[in-house]
């Protein structure tokens, strides 16, 4: 047996959220063997010393709104930038989040995404996440209410899975929602509830249409009330519906989080980063859609104090989970990466198993990323201090 890449010494995550120590043979971009150190193969470009490591899935962020300067919705083009740089946080695949803003710039998006081309060591762009418009005027967040409704006939035929929506985030008690999102559904694409002021009713009713996920869970929604349930109750008795999680300590709080936790467990907790243009950049002032907005340590927040995404790297929030719940370290990163992957129905990613595309991050024993592998090449590698 001849592979191109062998890992060695490391301890892997497996599907079934084991964590073992097994080599791991790459070649032509996908996952050709998993085997028992010391096993014979003959390797054709190089060993990869991964000892006293974790070896993972490549991580997959289903919202994001930028980073590194980069904001999606006031100029697509940032994609490719992005793409670049989410490497270093461990992130191998993402859904390019636009949020509630104008026909043109959601146009300009799905052109900018059909005209992108991935080199190279850059994460993949798996579609586009359409946060809004279609949201409750009462839970805008830090959208903008003026873009606040159902966007024209013509722009919606447009949202299909095969035009580039991975994901469409919107309010479910809306008049026209549900036959919507039996549309969305239907046609492939994931949809999410969000923004929402909707009982547990309504919640319902959107399940049934086809929502199968819960966009930034007690996030610019109507809160929980033990006589009124709503979208928050609603999530965390339901046993199917997946929920993302901004898990950075300021979003939700730690005990909330682990409240969380307890109830959708690690087959329906999604982490997301939300991040905006502030993510790895320094504190100070920078664009969100049509929003200022400041970034300091509380967080990134309008001028009305409002929180308007994140900074938050997505290897950040797995050691956050973590250190909020007492979680596995394979829980954690399976809540970055083989959730978000069945979420959007893709059986080649989120996974280290034969035939699996080799898409891995290999973090150090305090889940730091050390090393990010993109169709089994180098994307990212930690230089090592003093050198």
């Amino acid at each position: 047996m001849i592979s191109a890449t062998r890992l060695t010494g490391g301890s892997v995550v497996l599907p079934n959220g084991s964590i073992e120590r097994l080599d791991v043979l790459l070649d032509g971009g996908r996952i050709t063997g998993l085997v028992a150190p010391g096993t014979p193969v003959e390797v054709a470009d190089e060993s990869i010393d991964a000892t006293d490591t974790i070896i993972a899935p490549g991580l997959i962020d289903v919202q994001i709104n930028g980073g590194w300067g980069c904001d999606f919705s006031a100029d697509a083009s940032g994609i490719a930038t992005v793409a670049a740089h989410l490497p270093s946080t461990g992130v191998t695949a993402f859904c390019p989040t636009i949020v509630t803003s104008t026909d043109d710039r959601r146009r300009a998006a799905l052109e900018a995404l059909a005209a992108l081309e991935t080199p190279e060591g850059s994460a993949t762009a798996l579609g586009l996440h359409f946060e809004g418009p279609i949201i409750s005027a009462a839970r805008p967040g830090a959208h903008n209410r003026k873009r606040i409704g159902f966007p024209s006939a013509d722009q919606l035929a447009t949202w299909t899975r095969p035009n580039g929506v991975a994901m469409v985030t919107l309010a479910p008690e809306l008049a026209g929602a549900l036959e919507l999102i039996a549309r969305l559904a239907a046609d492939g694409v994931v949809v999410s509830a969000g923004h929402t002021d909707c009982t547990a009713a309504e919640f319902a009713s959107g399940r049934a249409a086809g929502v199968t996920m819960v966009t930034h869970l007690f996030n610019a929604m109507a809160p929980f009330s033990h006589r009124s349930p709503g979208p928050i109750g609603a999530t965390l008795a339901d046993g199917g519906v997946r929920a993302g999680l901004i898990c950075d300590g300021i979003h939700v709080d730690p005990i909330a989080v682990r409240m969380a936790w307890r109830a959708l467990g690690p087959e329906r907790t999604i982490l997301v980063t939300d991040a905006v243009g502030a993510l790895g950049m320094e504190a100070g002032t920078m664009t969100l859609g049509e929003f200022t907005v400041t970034v300091s340590e509380r967080g990134v927040r309008t001028s009305d104090d409002v929180l308007a995404g994140s900074n938050l790297s997505l290897d950040q929030a797995i050691r956050n989970l973590v250190e909020f719940t007492g979680c596995s370290p394979a829980e954690a990163i399976g809540a970055a990466s083989s959730n978000p992957a069945d979420l959007l129905g893709l059986t080649d990613r989120g996974r280290i198993a034969i035939g699996a595309r080799a898409d891995l991050v290999v973090f150090d024993r305090d889940l730091q990323v050390e090393h990010t592998i993109i169709a089994g090449r180098t994307a990212w590698r930690r230089v090592p201090s003093g050198r």
